[in-house]
């Protein structure tokens, strides 16, 4: 074998043997604990989500027993535009929270001052067996990064994601309709 291979051999040897070395001494054992869920429910037994913005009326999305498909309530019911709501089960079965600011919200101030009284916007998650979530969306952080959120039947205060937010909220705001003039 060529000399140069070798010593190329043995200093890529020293190189992992090093970093993994390294990665077992700076490893606690310890698992990290990860942020909480504000709830969680599976995607595929969601079967109603009502979605109201502050001062707006609700919208409400069902999903008939024994079909797949997802409809607008109203007079008469309208299929969703599955590219805008193919992921919107799966947003809603569950978001993590970023932050638990506080165990009461009280502890912290008059929740209007989090945007939460009244909320920005409520939205209602059931499932097949009747179970359903309900949680209120508040202002964003000073940061814009998150939002606040609380958990109906839960004193805490949490922090989510804006962007989840935000996406939550345009389906109250712009529902993803069918456009049926598109269509040929």
């Amino acid at each position: 074998m060529n000399l140069r291979i070798s010593i190329l051999l043995v200093v890529v040897l020293l190189l992992f043997g090093g970093a993994y070395l390294v990665i077992r001494l700076l490893d606690t054992g310890e698992p990290r604990e990860r942020e909480p869920w504000l709830y969680h429910i599976d995607e595929s037994t969601i079967v109603h989500i009502e979605i109201a913005l502050e001062g707006g009326e609700p919208v409400n999305f069902d999903r008939p027993p024994g079909s797949l498909d997802w409809v607008i309530q109203g007079d008469p019911d309208f299929p969703v535009f599955m590219h805008r709501w193919s992921g919107t089960p799966l947003l809603l079965s569950g978001p993590r929270v970023n932050r638990v600011l506080a165990d009461k919200i009280e502890d912290l101030g008059d929740p209007a001052s989090f945007g939460l009284g009244p909320p920005e916007s409520v939205v209602r998650v059931s499932d097949h067996a009747g179970s359903t979530f309900e949680f209120h969306l508040g202002i964003p952080t000073p940061d814009g990064v998150n939002q606040y959120a609380r958990l109906v039947g839960d004193d805490a205060l949490f922090t989510l994601p804006a962007v989840w937010a935000q996406v939550v909220n345009r389906l109250a705001s712009e529902p993803p309709w069918v456009d049926f003039t598109t269509w040929n």
